[in-house]
């Protein structure tokens, strides 16, 4: 399944950004994260995949070459996203939003309803008609209030800048 709509950005994550990593695929960016991967797996899958690479390792970031890095010097993940958001054109698209699995940068899909009878809380089953599925890490989503204040969080971040 292709990126949505105006997400051409890929990044990838070292290990000191899982929180990062997941905003960004919260917000639609093909992010890879794999915290087993050492340096020169990072290096090498950023050149291979011409995706940049995100860092807060001086030596690291340097050992890269430029035009696939970047380092990002704030420690908290707001800030972080903040100085991002600053350099390259991250924004909050509605249409991008919440179109990849946070855990595995999967691309979602929505699933037939009946499908996640007996997997979802009866409640939510009851009271929510969409749901996502996950095809790699096989989890199932819903959009309930925590999707609305990760929204409110986004956008109050992005529109700090």
């Amino acid at each position: 399944m292709p990126d949505a709509p105006g997400a051409t950005l890929s990044f990838l994550a070292d290990t000191m950004l899982k929180k990062l990593a997941k905003y960004l695929r919260a917000l639609g960016y093909n992010t890879f994260f794999d915290e087993s991967a050492d340096d020169q797996e990072l290096l090498r899958i950023a050149l291979d995949e011409d995706r940049i690479l995100l860092t807060r390792d001086r030596a690291l970031f340097e050992d890269a070459p430029d035009a696939h890095a970047f380092y990002l010097t704030p420690q908290l993940t707001e800030n972080q996203l903040k100085q991002l958001a600053q350099h390259y054109p991250i924004d909050f698209n509605e249409s991008r939003f919440l179109t990849r699995c946070l855990e595995c940068n999967t691309p979602i899909e929505q699933i037939e309803k009946s499908t996640v009878r007996g997997e979802v809380p009866a409640r939510v089953y009851k009271y929510r008609e969409k749901f996502y599925h996950c095809t790699v890490c096989d989890q199932i989503f819903w959009r309930g209030d925590h999707v609305k204040r990760l929204r409110k969080k986004l956008l109050r971040i992005l529109e700090a800048e």
